[in-house]
């Protein structure tokens, strides 16, 4: 058996960068465009130095509010910073009595920016104030301009609550995607106690009818009736267990059992079945199943099920699908790789779209292993799941 590749821990952050640096780069844009225009007014002769003064004076506040997009500082103190650059350059033109003949469009853009930021990301408390702060920068850079009307106020009020609403639904489809990852954490925590609860009670059983076979047969009274002690133990538990899991199934009474250990390979199976054109190897370390406990059994089973439906959805096209399970000393490793190559990042579970995977982690965290899923060197994709032996 080869060694088991360990996880990927890389690809995220690239994604992440290039998210942040698009806006950024466009405000450069604008900002160099703005001051090649302002240039151009300046061979006007009837642009006094005052004007020109105003002109460079808007210019150097678009760069300093286009910086407060770029991620140095923690949201709030960006935001605040940038509410503070604005107002204060409206308040000097306002305060010298002259209409500057320039808008500040870099200026009102990464407010516009910090703005839908503001209403995604901020927590509610300090978004309403900053928000309306923003919003009242924005809805300020017209009132300085010269040549503004009132149709062009009017344009800069629709686009700032345009702006905000579209902070507004991106923080609602955040808020929804964290209660569905919940709803599938908990799903999960419920499914693999269901499990639990049919394999603890099988061995509780066992125990309780081994504890009256053989009270039957001790002829020592004090031996007999430690016996009974444990048999009436034995039952108790058992009707504590079927209680308390049918408060947590309330809504899913009817839950099936995953099939035991001498099934593992049938989603294997049924994989090859439902692709036929792709090359599906399935590769298992001898010593994998020995002394495996039939609850950690199904939870491989399951790893499996989830990985492979992935697969299928995410990657109809792969060629080849890869499934190893691997047991080295006290940890069992549970991969399964194709070569769909979907160049997506590395992503936390509960970030990847799905909800599939959510479970998945949920379930391998609670017997105290771990789950990553994730693009690998040479392209493909792999979800790993590293298990405790002793769950």
């Amino acid at each position: 058996m080869t060694q088991m590749p360990p996880p990927p821990v890389a690809g995220a952050r690239p994604r992440t960068a290039r998210g942040r640096a698009w806006p950024a780069a466009a405000l450069c844009g604008l900002w160099v465009c703005e001051g090649r225009l302002l240039g151009r007014a300046h061979a006007y002769a009837s642009y006094s130095a005052a004007a020109h003064h105003a002109h460079l004076l808007v210019w150097i506040a678009g760069l300093l509010v286009a910086l407060c997009v770029l991620p140095w500082a923690p949201l709030t103190a960006r935001a605040t910073a940038a509410v503070g650059v604005s107002w204060a350059v409206t308040g000097r033109l306002l305060a010298d009595g002259q209409p500057v003949p320039a808008w500040g469009l870099t200026e009102s853009a990464a407010l516009l920016v910090l703005l839908c930021l503001v209403a995604w990301r901020t927590p509610v408390r300090p978004a309403v104030p900053l928000g309306i702060a923003l919003a009242g920068g924005v809805l300020a850079a017209p009132v300085r301009d010269a040549d503004a009307s009132g149709t062009t106020v009017v344009a800069s009020a629709l686009v700032v609550a345009g702006v905000a609403a579209l902070g507004l639904c991106l923080r609602y489809r955040d808020a929804e995607r964290a209660q569905a990852v919940a709803a599938a954490r908990e799903a999960e925590r419920r499914e693999l106690a269901g499990e639990l609860h049919d394999y603890v009670a099988h061995h509780v059983q066992a125990m309780t009818l081994l504890a009256k076979a053989t009270g039957s047969l001790a002829q020592d009274e004090r031996v007999a009736a430690s016996l009974r002690d444990i048999q009436e133990a034995g039952d108790v538990a058992m009707t504590t267990a079927q209680r308390l899991l049918r408060v947590l199934q309330q809504d899913h009474p009817r839950r099936e059992p995953l099939p035991g250990p001498d099934r593992i390979a049938e989603p294997v199976e049924a994989f090859r079945r439902a692709h036929p054109g792709a090359r599906v190897t399935f590769d298992v370390d001898p010593s994998f199943g020995a002394g495996l406990a039939p609850e950690l059994a199904a939870s491989v089973r399951r790893i499996m099920d989830e990985a492979l439906a992935n697969v299928a959805k995410h990657s109809p096209g792969a060629s080849a699908v890869d499934v190893t399970l691997q047991r080295s000393g006290e940890r069992l490793f549970v991969s399964v790789r194709d070569d769909g190559g979907r160049g997506a990042p590395l992503r936390p579970p509960e970030e990847s779209g799905g909800l599939g995977l959510v479970g998945l982690a949920e379930r391998a965290d609670a017997i105290g292993g771990s789950l990553t899923a994730g693009p690998v060197a040479g392209g493909g994709w792999e979800v790993l799941a590293v298990l405790p032996v002793q769950a």
